[in-house]
């Protein structure tokens, strides 16, 4: 008789006797089921070393050799700007850099090449190391990434964006930003006002990249369009930028179909943070902060405004004029700067997309004219007095 079949026997018999007798197994029964269970185990701890392994391998690399993976709207400019810089140095041109950073309104409005400040060897280099919804904060911390890269510009142009400046969650959306390096986040943290809690959000964040980061990622890899979100990614921010930074937008048409919506869709979108408009301290601290680390490098900075329509600024309450004009003249006698306000410049509706985005043709006047009556006088006098 087997041992198989004397186990079913004892086991019988001590059903029926109701005693608890020890069951006895076929020889090799516990090993062959322990295998399949160590298999599955080993399975599991091997899949979450690997994924442990591919987070902390991304995070490293977005942190070191490819930060355009996290921001690549800001970090292909940068790299773009690095690369012109250095073919400068080596073609022995001694053409002095000015910078424009700020947000979507002068990466689309302000070109660098309408700026009309000279061509040769020695003429100004302008360059638009602009990124779509950068805030105050957000400046400073660009401006931190420039100087990290070991690039010191001549001129810094500092974005002044009236209706973000009363927006108290700006800041907490900066911090909950995945594309913030470590240093990024160093620089920013400490406008917010639960650093605690941003600090949390962010480590979250950046402990899974392969999730935080998927539509950059895809984007950068080209990818994009086989998978969410597809036609509607925002790579041409980067891709279809020209040489200088600038990502102008030309309408083949443009009628009031096209821009009455989206003036109404800003206007809606921005009433609510300028309703009883008072400027942030962190905001202001952060257009201090940016001027003072220009001034401790001997860079010159300058603060400017761009252009709205009659149409967008009417959403400002009346005291909204009084806080900027103040702002700017505090800025100003603090810091030793000039500041070009051109808010109020006169421009149509129609040369707008919104009513706070310059469409190409009037981008291209209004450059010039900045260049002339602004910037191209800054520059040449600081150039003068530095002879």
């Amino acid at each position: 008789m087997t041992h198989w079949t004397v186990g079913r026997l004892v086991r019988a018999r001590s059903v029926s006797d109701g005693r608890a007798t020890p069951v006895a197994h076929a020889p090799g029964s516990e090993r062959r089921a322990a295998g399949p269970r160590r298999r599955a185990r080993s399975a599991v701890v091997s899949g979450f070393v690997l994924a442990v392994v591919a987070h902390a391998g991304l995070a490293a690399a977005v942190e070191s050799r490819r930060p355009e993976w996290r921001d690549p709207e800001f970090y292909h400019r940068l790299k773009r700007l690095v690369k012109l810089v250095r073919w400068d140095r080596e073609q022995g041109h001694a053409r002095p850099l000015v910078v424009v950073l700020g947000g979507s309104r002068p990466q689309m409005g302000l070109s660098p090449g309408h700026l009309d400040l000279g061509d040769g060897t020695t003429a100004p280099r302008v360059f638009s190391l602009t990124r779509s919804g950068t805030t105050p904060v957000g400046q400073r911390v660009n401006l931190g990434r420039l100087f990290d890269a070991g690039v010191r510009p001549d001129f810094v142009l500092v974005e002044v964006l009236p209706p973000v400046l009363a927006d108290p969650g700006a800041v907490e959306v900066l911090l909950a930003d995945p594309g913030l390096g470590t240093a990024d986040f160093a620089r920013a943290l400490p406008y917010h006002p639960a650093p605690t809690r941003a600090t949390g959000t962010w480590v979250r964040t950046r402990a899974t990249p392969w999730g935080s980061l998927r539509v950059p990622l895809l984007a950068n890899w080209g990818a994009a369009d086989a998978f969410p979100p597809g036609p509607h990614r925002s790579d041409f921010l980067w891709k279809d930028m020209r040489s200088d930074g600038w990502s102008p937008y030309y309408p083949g048409a443009w009628g009031e179909g096209d821009w009455a919506p989206r003036l109404a869709a800003a206007r809606a979108g921005y009433a609510r943070h300028v309703a009883g408009y008072a400027v942030l301290p962190a905001n202001d601290r952060a257009l201090r902060d940016a001027l003072a680390d220009c001034r401790d490098r001997g860079v010159k900075a300058a603060l400017y405004a761009m252009p709205e329509s009659a149409g967008f600024r009417t959403i400002y309450p009346p005291e909204a004029r009084n806080a900027l004009t103040a702002l700017l003249a505090a800025l100003s006698r603090d810091f030793d700067v000039p500041v070009f306000d051109a808010s109020l410049w006169e421009y149509p509706e129609e040369a707008y997309m919104d009513g706070h985005h310059l469409l190409g043709p009037t981008a291209e006047a209004f450059s010039r004219r900045l260049g002339r009556e602004c910037i191209g006088p800054w520059v040449r006098a600081a150039r003068a007095g530095g002879d």
